[in-house]
């Protein structure tokens, strides 16, 4: 438990780091962009195929990637009809934040400090089916839901999104090697190592420099609304995975703690680049950072009676 507090306390100082960077003028106007656009395309594909290659595949962890999908896509879908008569900018907001999980940068170190190699697989496996939305298909069906004129070939968009995507592709060429038990060589996983090391760090230090701490009575309300409905969605699907997951041990755990992992630091970047309030996201990100750390704890703790 050590290993663990120590993790999650560096995870929290630099997501301040980033908040007091941001607020002394240390970092330029424009700087969150451009790091969500070196997280996006070059930190966080090195910590994917990172991962992928440091762990053995089980071919009974390719269903997790359909679970990873629905955990992901069902809250989307759910923030759709609900929010049907929201005003764009702040559908927009609820849309790219309400499903997804912040597993690569910060559930996984957690699962590794915690579980054996089999358990970091299935959450990877998982992640997969996660990636489907964050590594760019909320963003390509949000932006396809509250465009002013529907476009003429929205499916074709959201493909096209997908596939310029480079976490989305790198995960789909990873599976493709698992499948074919193709690994990736032990040269590749340590040339890429510094570069996916440093995924963690600018991804928390990029939430941090988004975090807005200014928010009207309108803005908290907004804030509880889509908070309040991502924890509930947590433990629906948290409880779920006890009672319908065909798994058991410690793999049937780790899927359990996957869904109250924080909110996607993905989904504020695209909160940012749909030109929605990514201050007021970056705060319930982190607000879903301190929840989620007690729930995964909590659950690390307690959940073995329950598997």
């Amino acid at each position: 438990m050590d290993s663990i507090a120590i993790t999650i306390a560096s995870f929290i100082g630099i997501i301040a780091l980033g908040v007091f960077a941001g607020r002394r003028g240390m970092v330029g106007a424009g700087d969150s962009e451009l790091i969500s656009r070196i997280v996006f395309n070059i930190t966080l594909p090195a910590a994917i195929v990172h991962a992928f290659g440091s762990v053995d595949f089980d071919p009974r962890h390719l269903l997790l990637i359909p679970v990873g999908v629905a955990c992901t896509f069902g809250p989307f879908l759910l923030g759709v009809i609900a929010t049907r008569r929201t005003e764009i900018q702040d559908r927009r907001l609820y849309l790219l934040n309400i499903g997804g999980f912040n597993i690569g940068c910060f559930a996984l170190p957690f699962v590794q400090a915690l579980f054996p190699p089999a358990a970091v697989v299935a959450a990877c496996m998982f992640d997969a089916g996660n990636a489907l939305l964050m590594a760019g298909g909320s963003y390509a069906l949000t932006q396809v839901i509250t465009a002013d004129e529907p476009p003429a070939h929205p499916v074709r968009g959201i493909v096209r999104r997908l596939l310029t995507s480079v976490p989305f592709v790198a995960y789909l060429l990873l599976i493709a090697l698992a499948i074919f038990n193709i690994r990736v060589p032990g040269a590749v996983i340590r040339l890429i190592e510094p570069v996916s090391n440093a995924n963690a760090f600018l991804s928390l230090f990029m939430l941090g420099l988004m975090i807005s701490f200014s928010a009207d009575r309108t803005k908290l309300g907004k804030l509880a609304r889509l908070l309040g409905g991502r924890f509930a969605l947590s433990a629906l699907m948290c409880v779920a995975v006890f009672l319908f997951l065909p798994f058991e041990g410690e793999v049937l755990l780790v899927i359990a703690i996957l869904t109250w992992a924080p909110m996607a630091t993905m989904g504020t970047v695209f909160t940012l680049w749909a030109k929605a309030d990514y201050g007021l996201a970056g705060l319930a990100t982190s607000i879903s950072v301190v929840v989620g750390i007690i729930a995964m704890t909590l659950l690390s703790v307690f959940g073995p009676a329950l598997v």
